[in-house]
């Protein structure tokens, strides 16, 4: 007798769909799948022809692998044109490419994801049970929901619609019935004040559901001896780090801020939703390293491996390498050549470089006015030791671009340093995920070229998927240029590899406040703020957002806490804020004031045209918005992505000052 479900998957999801069979025949359903794997198969044998003929219905396994392989295609065409039923099984978001899009066109699948695979089960019984395949009694319980809403979905939403509604007018649907469900979508999509703002795609959404296994490298430690000044325990973090996020099929989520946190592997996985934790301790002594690592299963908290390296200083670089080979057999990944030989060029083999360069990432950690410009002396003398250390002028070109992004540089003058630094890195080494992002930063915000910037960005996350700021910097862009839903994918994929970090999450608060989504920015905004306190950028949206929803107390007291830190900061938002609570008179003269200042510090003319927006005068509005581009402003990017000028979007002037930077008046 031939089995009732014919499996298609290709032979590297395998483990997966395994699992998948499992539950299936555990169900009492009869099951072929090829053992072999298609994709190792070197003949397309008469067995598979057989049972796909013989099957009642296709369970299409979609993943990026599946939807490469030319066998899954054939696979797919045989039993469309024998009429089977096929059910599209997601083991993870992927794209349907124009070999699969006719078949599948309008059919609904099953989104086997990890997070949710015992409701994805239960729909496909209930799926296999109304196209005539066997399940046993008590897998088919009348009270499963027909729907399962979170399991199943349509790969074109029209075609979802018709074909959900067609369904149900084949049940009892009654009229009324069909009056409630109108109402409660309108209930839902056209709540007040929200009807022209867009909602977050749900394309968006599903493109960020990842199924990759997913690790953290803590921050190691360095056990001795107490006087020490060596760097290599915190190079040892961020080296492993990188090398690591070059697999594909490996998430590296950033655990920087876990420094000295004593929690527990399995608090850490929790937190940062991992599968798995790299622990490590450093100890130097007269010359000697010895280094003890640590592989921990987050759920199990068993030690997946581990292993003690006991080396001279000068062999830091070995083991950093080995300890990310081990890592990788142990999660039973591997890299690509290509990955192999970008390792092999990313690092110094001079160790006082090395450190001299840890120590100039540290300073420009700090952010601060010094900070930065000590780490561009520190970087410095790290090419005085290795001239070909590619990471220095990439250090450099950062603390350049920082300078400039925090008020403490102009535009003009340092934007064209970073390049040539850049230029420099780019000689030695073309294959830095790094210099790409910065690269793509400058094309944003300085050059703004849009498809200079864009290719940078995608560059920098073509070596590196897990380069947080390249996620950050590609989701301004795609916002800039009106691609709300890619800047949303953009980043929550930010989100997910610094599932913490105030400045990935006030981003996206800043794109909310853009549409208007005042209470959802709100919301973010109060997290980020709970996570990191004292970041800067956590005040300034927070004011705004509160002012615009009227909420005048809560943004004088978000003023007043980011002012007792960074005094003089906010004074901008706070003329804002007076406008919008109708004291105009208050608004302009502090606006009057900052410009006042503009001989003693930078003085962004883009927010200062935002601030005459809010106070009505469009014309001077226009005046700064028109100052801005002459004078580069880095800010004018923010306050495009930051505010919608639906006041003024629609006017020729405004129109006409979007244009001289290649944009659209409104997106």
């Amino acid at each position: 007798m031939s089995a009732e479900v014919f499996i298609s998957y290709a032979a590297r999801d395998r483990e997966r769909v395994l699992g998948l069979v499992e539950r299936l025949r555990g169900a009492g359903v009869t099951v072929w799948i090829d053992q072999a794997g298609i994709d190792v198969s070197t003949m397309w044998s008469q067995e598979i022809v057989s049972a796909i003929k013989g099957c009642k219905v296709m369970l299409l396994s979609i993943s990026p692998n599946s939807t490469e392989s030319e066998n899954v295609v054939k696979e797919l065409a045989l039993a469309s044109e024998r009429k089977k039923p096929i059910i599209p099984v997601y083991l993870e978001a992927a794209e349907i490419p124009e070999t699969m899009e006719y078949q599948l066109a309008g059919i609904q699948r099953v989104e086997y994801f990890r997070e949710k695979e015992d409701s994805a089960i239960e729909a496909m019984l209930r799926s296999l049970v109304k196209r005539g395949v066997h399940v046993d009694e008590k897998f088919t319980r009348n009270d499963l929901d027909e729907g399962l809403v979170s399991s199943l979905a349509s790969h074109n939403p029209s075609i979802e619609k018709t074909s959900i509604k067609k369904e149900r007018e084949i049940g009892l649907l009654t009229p009324i019935l069909v009056l409630a469900i109108i109402g409660l979508i309108l209930a839902l999509f056209l709540k007040p004040g929200n009807e022209n703002k867009p909602p977050i795609s749900p394309i968006a959404k599903e493109k960020n559901v990842t199924n990759k296994t997913s690790i953290a490298v803590l921050p190691f430690r360095n056990i001795g001896p107490a006087d020490s000044e060596s760097f290599l325990a915190d190079g040892m973090h961020e080296e492993i780090d990188a090398m690591l996020s070059m697999t594909p099929s490996l998430t590296v989520k950033n655990a920087s801020r876990l420094k000295d946190s004593v929690l527990d592997p399995k608090a850490v996985g929790e937190a940062l939703k991992v599968d798995s934790v790299l622990t490590g301790t450093v100890r130097q002594s007269e010359g000697k390293l010895r280094v003890t690592v640590k592989l921990i299963d987050t759920k199990s908290e068993e030690n997946i491996w581990a292993s003690t390296f006991d080396k001279n200083e000068s062999d830091i670089f070995s083991v950093q390498r080995e300890i990310a080979e081990k890592v990788l057999d142990g999660l039973k990944l591997e890299l690509g050549q290509e990955q192999e030989n970008q390792l092999t060029k990313r690092q110094t083999k001079d160790i006082e470089a090395y450190n001299l360069y840890i120590q100039g990432r540290q300073l420009w950690n700090t952010r601060t006015r010094e900070g930065m410009r000590d780490s561009i002396e520190k970087f410095e003398l790290a090419l005085n030791k290795d001239k070909n250390f590619a990471l220095a002028h990439v250090g450099i070109a950062d603390a350049y671009n920082f300078l400039v992004g925090y008020g403490h540089s102009p535009s003009r003058v340092t934007y064209p340093k970073a390049k040539q630094e850049l230029n420099k890195a780019f000689t030695i080494n073309e294959n830095l995920s790094g210099a790409y992002a910065s690269l793509g930063w400058i094309k944003y915000n300085f050059d703004w070229y849009w498809n200079a910037a864009e290719k940078a960005l995608k560059n920098a996350l073509k070596i590196d998927q897990n380069n947080p700021e390249a996620r950050r910097w590609l989701s301004h862009l795609y916002m800039l240029l009106g691609k709300y839903d890619e800047a949303i994918q953009e980043i929550d994929l930010g989100i997910e590899i610094m599932p913490k970090s105030a400045n990935m999450l006030t981003s996206k608060a800043t794109y909310l406040l853009n549409i208007e989504r005042l209470e959802e920015t709100i919301l973010i905004l109060k997290e980020a703020e709970e996570y990191e306190p004292e970041f800067v950028g956590n005040f300034t949206p927070r004011i705004l957002a509160e002012a615009l929803n009227g909420n005048f107390k809560e943004a004088e007291d978000a003023y007043s806490r980011g002012s007792k830190l960074y005094n003089g900061r906010f004074e901008i938002e706070k003329s804002i804020m007076l406008s919008l609570m109708g004291n105009k008179i208050e608004s302009e003269k502090i606006l009057n004031l900052e410009l006042d200042k503009s001989e003693s510090k930078i003085v962004s003319s883009a927010s200062i045209a935002t601030a005459y927006y809010f106070l009505e005068n469009y014309e001077k509005t226009y005046s700064y918005l028109e100052l801005a581009i002459k004078e580069k402003d880095p800010w004018l990017t923010t306050n495009f992505n930051r505010f919608n000028f639906n006041k003024i979007a629609n006017k020729e002037k405004f129109k006409y000052i979007k244009r001289t930077i290649n944009l659209t008046a409104k997106p």
